[in-house]
């Protein structure tokens, strides 16, 4: 099956859904299929990075366009940066020929939008693979206000999601959301986010160069390690690391980039607190040290994202058999695992004590510690490595490719969508 794919950010990027699409574009590679993707020309982490317009990568093609980087701090620029990319995205599209399936991600939003337009254009199969909600997530976080324009994004993603001859998501929650918009169930399939379990084990601390480089021998390391994002529980995160200052050998340590680590950084050092470090994104390769250095790893979502976004990070925590604290809400996929798993805790935000005896629990007995971290990698190695998650992918599109033909491109596709609910 030829399959062309679009998402803002590839390899050799190593942001989240960059190291996911990369991964499960590398296994369809290797069982045979023709994989294209369209992507941006700079790294997510680096905007001064220039890379190659058109590369071929384990057999793969890539096609590289410029898209502007003027937006993170404000919404007007934000709104170029993705007008820019999904503008080039889809005159590539519209080029590209024989193409039996195109799917789109969800960086930048309305992607969905871009696929369902080239379909009216060109007889192939569409999959949204979604990793967040959008307008939702964006008017919760603040950076869009409720109103006109939030509505009439809302519908066209409505309508376009009802397009798809698949919505990927990526847990039950998303589904629960997703299906509350009017999609209709055979067109949505389940599968989570992953990480590589051949490349992340759990790694001994005698043998953790990590540790040694970064003088945590000693330490008892609560890690965070991932998107620093507007999606994520701050305030109740900020009162653990005051509550828990004074417990000696305590160690919090920050790896990764984002909307609040900046902030963060200036709590940290205005109140002097010795206990928190903060490092860059690691490197791939250094993926399975870094994560196995954590005793516990740390993970969180805003109550009021809940469906909307689930953090992947847990999932590299889970492959270095590490217990997870989970700071968010109830409901959430996160929440949900860690209960299944039995491999660490789930603390409600704004619920500081929990989140302190949480810490406290892992730290004061370490032979739970050890057991809930077995348990952790037990149960990823049933749930989230990556062959079972690309194997699921390789299925519905083998599915696909089966199915009856798209729909006629007479069809009123551009009719205005039924509302929902």
């Amino acid at each position: 099956m030829r399959i062309l794919f679009i998402n803002r950010y590839f390899y050799p990027d190593i942001s989240a859904t960059a190291q996911l699409l990369t991964e499960l574009t590398e296994d369809l590679a290797a069982q045979g299929e023709t994989i294209t993707i369209i992507t941006g020309k700079t790294a997510y982490t680096d905007s001064h990075s220039v890379l190659p317009e058109q590369e071929i990568y384990k057999g793969i093609r890539i096609m590289r366009v410029g898209f502007t980087r003027v937006g993170r701090t404000h919404i007007l620029g934000r709104l170029a940066d993705c007008l820019s990319f999904w503008i080039s995205a889809f005159v590539n599209a519209v080029r590209t020929k024989n193409q039996d399936c195109l799917v789109v991600l969800s960086d930048p939003p309305l992607l969905s939008v871009l696929a369902a337009v080239v379909q009216t254009i060109k007889p192939v199969k569409t999959v949204c693979w979604l990793q967040d909600v959008f307008p939702e997530i964006a008017v919760r976080a603040g950076i869009l206000r409720e109103g006109f324009v939030a509505g009439c994004l809302r519908r066209l993603a409505r309508w376009s999601l009802r397009q798809m001859d698949q919505v990927v998501v990526i847990g039950r929650c998303m589904e629960r959301h997703v299906l509350s918009e009017g999609v209709l169930p055979p067109s949505v399939t389940r599968i989570s986010n992953w990480a590589d379990g051949t490349h992340i084990k759990s790694l001994p601390r005698s043998q953790n160069e990590f540790l040694r480089r970064h003088d945590l021998v000693n330490q008892f390391v609560i890690m965070y390690s991932g998107n620093h994002g507007v999606v994520h529980e701050y305030e109740t995160l900020v009162a653990l690391l005051r509550e828990t200052r004074s417990v000696p050998g305590l160690c919090f340590c920050f790896i990764g980039e984002g909307a609040w680590k900046k902030r963060l950084i200036e709590t940290a050092r205005a109140a002097g607190w010795p206990h928190v470090r903060f490092l860059p994104y690691q490197p791939k390769s250094l993926l399975q040290s870094s994560l196995s250095a954590a005793d516990m790893h740390l993970v969180s979502l805003r109550t009021d994202m809940e469906g909307l976004s689930i953090p992947s990070k847990v999932y590299g925590a889970l492959a270095a058999g590490r217990p997870v604290i989970f700071i968010g809400p109830r409901g959430s996929e996160t929440a949900t695992l860690i209960r299944e798993a039995q491999c660490g805790y789930s603390v409600q935000p704004g619920d500081t004590q929990g989140a302190v005896q949480a810490v406290l629990a892992g730290y004061e007995d370490r032979a739970l510690l050890e057991e809930q971290g077995q348990a952790a990698r037990l149960f990823f190695s049933r749930r989230f490595d990556r062959t079972i998650a690309t194997r699921s992918f390789h299925q519905v599109f083998k599915s696909l490719s089966m199915s009856p033909a798209v729909r006629s491109l007479d069809a009123p596709v551009l009719s205005p969508p039924p509302r929902s609910g």
